[in-house]
């Protein structure tokens, strides 16, 4: 038997200008069924419908010298590739230093630095919450990841401590990032001022 006869039907059954249109409409109703199935995965608020909202990065500078720290001012905004970016200056905090000194037995202390600065800092921009690659300053941020924080007039690596988007955070915390204050607990925990050194043993 003969799977095309001279009347063009398979099997003497289906015309071949039947099967197509019956495999254009299975097409469109897996479509519609995976278009609908993905809709209902992607929760509000997740979904890729969801709206823009401001991620706040928290980024620290360790050891700055002073100059460079004065420098930096709540409202300025990133810079990236010659040109201003929406992601800008919000909060900022500076406090002594730490770094790892040796006592006389050689032992490792950590201390504060007399001259140099630790900063921190937090920027936000409004970007989309459902993004796989997060950009704040047309670059990308992950707790953790390295950073440039480059204004018009600074530029220093920093290191991302948080990433957090206006949803996940109190009022009470947005209060004070939008009063130009960093949260305490944004902070790293202070160091010990170091002791004082001890006096030289008197000569005989």
């Amino acid at each position: 038997m003969k799977i095309i006869d001279n009347k063009g039907r398979i099997l003497g059954k289906l015309n071949i200008v039947d099967l197509f249109v019956l495999l254009v409409i299975v097409a469109l109703a897996a479509a519609v069924i995976y278009k609908k199935t993905s809709s209902r995965v992607n929760t509000p608020g997740v979904g890729a419908d969801a709206a823009d909202q401001y991620c706040y990065v928290t980024l620290y500078c360790n050891q700055m010298v002073p100059e460079v720290s004065k420098t930096i001012s709540i409202g300025d905004h990133m810079v990236a590739n010659g040109k201003y970016t929406n992601a800008e200056i919000v909060a900022v905090n500076e406090q002594p230093a730490a770094y790892v000194g040796y006592d006389d037995s050689g032992k490792a202390v950590l201390s504060q630095h007399p001259l140099w600065k630790d900063v921190t800092v937090v920027i936000k921009e409004k970007i989309s919450p459902n993004s796989v690659i997060l950009k704040v300053g047309e670059q990308e941020v992950r707790v953790g990841y390295q950073y440039i924080f480059k204004t018009q007039r600074v530029e220093s690596g920093a290191k991302i401590r948080r990433v957090e988007f206006e949803n996940e955070l109190s009022a009470d915390v947005i209060d004070k990032l939008n009063s130009g204050k960093v949260p305490e607990e944004y902070l790293l925990p202070a160091t010990q001022a170091p002791a004082a050194e001890a006096a030289p043993a008197a000569e005989n």
